[in-house]
Formats: structure tokens, sequence, C-alpha cells
């Protein structure tokens, strides 16, 4: 798991934090009579909480219980909270207001003002695309740095918020075909000077626990489609770009399933091969300087699969009601097209072969 003072680490450049500790430590005396500390975890969860992370998104990320968080905040940090910002007592309930009323209160620095007096590097996301194929997905992802200063991206944070499986089967009549998947498209030459990817980083995702891979037990969550972009999953992945002041960058992210993943997937005694597919929603979250600035790309969602004989396109994830195939596979077909219907509301990039499934899901 990634270090927890990573992952909130911003707070302390976006706020005045060692006074705002200091003052709700003065608040936590006025309510306990005694001269007290914020604990670590008050700290991490003040620090979390002033980054935008909600109290579930704080408990998964430094591995605590949800409902024993909560209680913990609303016995405890939120009463601080109040205090210091003079408000009725039990007033504060949603853990969104936290940031708005100490930035009410001037704890908040000036973003514009502080990167101008500091000459500080400023890492924006110019183009993220997601290219490959099924069973290799490739992040290509461009960067700049308007900033004064040079820029050191070092880590980069898969930020989970969904996977779903997919079930799949390759009809008799077509087992015969082999078909190798089409090559990654490539990569258009632009007019103007070409940037082309300085690195590849090679990211192995997790895929499902069915198949022995160590995998997080709420990672996969029974395919239930959650409404909320809880983080239920992080993968940190060391990475070396610089990029220099008022200048650009590109690199690549491949993603593909682990080796004990990349076997054939079939049921004995069945007359049809059966596949399994992943697909999987997340962002991407780049931390860059000493100081642990960091950007996050919008939603991805991407379609992921081992390397199977057959193409996608020779084998059925949706049958008709009244097909002659059986009730499992009818199910299947059922639970497929509910997932697709669902991930094609969600406003995101998505890989070209999870938008040909939709195509047809919703056609």
């Amino acid at each position: 798991m990634t270090p927890i003072p990573q992952l909130f680490a911003q707070a302390e450049n976006d706020w005045n934090f060692p006074r705002l500790c200091q003052d709700l430590a003065s608040a936590k005396q006025q309510i306990s009579g005694k001269s007290k500390q914020l604990t670590p975890l008050e700290i991490t969860c003040l620090r979390g909480l002033l980054c935008g992370y909600s109290p579930s998104e704080i408990a998964a990320a430094i591995n605590r219980e949800v409902r024993g968080l909560r209680v913990d905040l609303s016995r405890g940090l939120y009463r601080y909270i109040e205090v210091l910002t003079n408000r009725p007592f039990n007033t504060l309930k949603d853990w969104r207001e936290v940031a708005d009323w100490l930035a009410k209160a001037n704890y908040k620095h000036n973003l514009s003002t502080l990167n101008l007096q500091n000459n500080d590097s400023l890492i924006k996301i110019v183009d993220i695309s997601l290219e490959g194929s099924a069973n290799l997905c490739v992040i290509d992802l461009k960067v700049r740095n308007i900033g004064s200063q040079v820029a050191f991206l070092k880590n980069a944070q898969f930020l989970f918020h969904h996977v779903w499986v997919l079930k799949s089967w390759v009809l008799p009549e077509v087992q015969k075909y082999e078909l190798a998947y089409p090559a990654a498209p490539a990569m258009s030459i632009q007019r103007s000077r070409p940037v082309l990817p300085s690195f590849d980083y090679q990211v192995t995702l997790p895929a499902n626990f069915n198949f022995d891979i160590p995998l997080p037990l709420n990672f996969v969550k029974n395919n239930y489609l959650n409404t909320e972009t809880e983080i239920i999953h992080l993968e940190n992945i060391k990475i070396s770009q610089c990029v220099s002041c008022n200048d650009v960058d590109r690199f690549t992210f491949t993603l593909f399933l682990p080796n004990s993943e990349q076997q054939l997937s079939s049921q004995e005694h069945s007359p049809y091969l059966i596949r399994t597919s992943y697909i999987y929603h997340f962002k991407l979250e780049l931390i860059y300087d000493e100081d642990n600035k960091y950007i996050q790309s919008s939603d991805l969602i991407i379609f992921l699969e081992p390397k199977y004989p057959e193409n996608i396109e020779t084998r059925e994830f949706l049958i008709e009601s009244d097909s002659q195939l059986s009730n499992e596979m009818k199910k299947w077909s059922q639970q497929n097209l509910e997932f697709l219907t669902e991930i094609a509301k969600i406003k995101s990039v998505m890989s070209s072969s999870l938008n040909s499934l939709i195509k047809i899901a919703v056609r």
C-alpha cells in the first residue's frame, strides 16, 4: 500500500497545515479540559478531508473499517472543527463541509500567489488516450509543465473505482478459427514537432480472485454496480519522468493481466469454450516533485482479457432470450447486458474494445 503521507501530502501545500493543527489541538483541549495534541490518525484524516477524500476513501487507503472511522470523526475531529469555526455543536454532518468551513476561516493558501512566489513547477494533463487491443491496453499520456521550474514525476497511482467480470463463449462452428488480435494503431505523425513516447511502463493489473491471484477482498464486490466513485483499490507504480519548465512530455503505460491469468479458461463437460474478461474503471494520478504535488486524470474504463486463440468478434457476449442455449448462458448474457448498459452511462474515456461491446449492447 502507498504510504499515507504521500497520499494526502497535498494538504500541506494547499493549507496552512501547522497552524491549523495547532489551533485544532487547542479546540480539542477546550472540549476535553486537558492539554492534548491531535493523534496521528486525526492528522491523517484531516489531510485526507482537505484533499477532497471521503471517509470511505480514507478508510480504504489506510486499511481501516469505514464505520469505525466515521464514528471516530464524529466524536473527535468534526467537534474540534465546530469549536474552531465557532459553529454550534453537532452541526458538522457532511465531510464535504470540512474544507469549506476551514477555507472560510482563512486556513487555505492562495495557490496562484503561492506558485508565483515559489516559482514552482505545475503539471497539466494535455491529453490521454487508450490504444492497443483487448489483451493489451496502452494508456498514451501527454503532459505539460506550465510552471517555471523543472518537474520530476516519480509515482503513478491507479485509483480503482469498480471492476466488472464478463463471461463469453465460443460456438462450436467457429472454434476452428484462430484469429490474431489486430495490432495496436500506429501513432499519427503531427505536422509540428512530433513528441514521441519517452518511456513505456509495464503494469500488471489485478484479476478476479477466482483465479487465485492475490487481490484485496473488497476489490471485485461481486460485480455490484456502485454509484459512488469511491477508491476500492490502489496500485502504485514508480516512474521517472523529467519535464522542463514550459515544456511537454509523452509516455505510456501498457496494461495487461498477470502471467497466471494468460491461460485458456473453459469448463469441463461443456460443448462451448467459456471465456472470462474484465472491465476496469479507474483514474490515473501522477505525483511529482519533493513536495508531492499531484494531478489526476479523468475517468478511464478499459476492457481487458487473456490472449485467447479466437478474436473478440468471434465470441458471444449477448444472446436472445428465446435462444436454445443453456439457462446459465442466458443468465451470463443478461448480466453482461446490464453491466454494459450501466457502464455506457459513465462519463469517461473508454477503450475501443469496450466501445465495440457497448455499441452491440445498446443498439
